[in-house]
């Protein structure tokens, strides 16, 4: 059950997203999913196997900017008998705008966290972010993001990736994405390289606004990133595949 702080996230962003698109309720798009995956993979760390999860997206044109304005909510729960977190959601608010074929974002993302398992290593934070994204060649699109946090760790996350679909019928595409990311000054955490990851996706349009995901994703985790972790006691990251699906409504 989600407390009343996480409660209150919700509605604040919900009410920025309602005041600045004013009347024009209609002008609203955005989408709505639930899913499943074999273990919650977060920036290389496996916080628990069985992520059962679902969120909402929702976006509108930005009068004063002429970009879009995003907000999205995010709620997950995993089987973390061997791990230290239970339920976790994230708030996102952001605004999206294209600079010479280049579509820039910038955003605060709020982490909220439910650790009724009575651990204290993950704690309630915000990160600002600055992404840019970009079609290169051929059809392979790039995008580069950064991550600031603001409240707790004062450190950053940086993560660049590279990704191509291919057509495989009217109604399925193969999607490829290969990334790496680093850390700095985040506690706990080690310097430098965090992850080298490829993830393999088939969206299926069920129908025009229903589409269905499987995927497949490999972390390659850098073996000295979780050093300082509990003394090296508690084993986060590995080298793995997992996977999962999920189910997006559209509107």
């Amino acid at each position: 059950m989600l407390n009343y702080n996480k409660t209150k996230t919700i509605g604040a962003f919900m009410a920025v997203v309602a005041l600045t698109s004013g009347a024009a309720m209609a002008e609203i798009e955005g989408d709505v999913y639930a899913g499943y995956s074999t273990q919650y993979n977060f920036r290389g760390v496996n916080n628990g196997d069985d992520l059962a999860e679902a969120g909402v997206n929702l976006s509108t044109k930005c009068p004063l900017t002429g970009g879009t304005i995003t907000a999205s909510v995010w709620y997950g729960s995993v089987n973390a008998d061997d791990r230290l977190l239970d339920n976790q959601m994230n708030s996102t608010l952001g605004i999206n705008k294209e600079f010479g074929g280049v579509d820039v974002g910038f955003g605060f993302i709020r982490y909220d966290f439910d650790n009724s398992g009575g651990s204290s290593f993950f704690s309630d934070t915000s990160e600002i972010y600055l992404s840019a994204a970009t079609d290169l060649y051929a059809g392979v699109r790039g995008k580069v993001a950064f991550y600031y946090d603001v409240e707790v760790n004062d450190g950053w996350y940086m993560e660049g990736t590279l990704s191509k679909s291919f057509e495989i019928n009217e109604t399925v595409d193969l999607t490829i994405t290969g990334g790496l990311s680093v850390y700095q000054s985040y506690a706990a955490f080690s310097d430098g390289m965090n992850q080298l990851f490829i993830t393999v996706a088939l969206p299926w349009a069920i129908k025009d606004n229903v589409t269905l995901t499987p995927y497949l994703k490999y972390s390659n985790v850098d073996s000295d990133q979780f050093s300082g972790v509990n003394g090296g006691n508690l084993d986060f990251g590995d080298n793995e595949f997992f996977g999962g699906v999920r189910l997006n409504v559209s509107f």
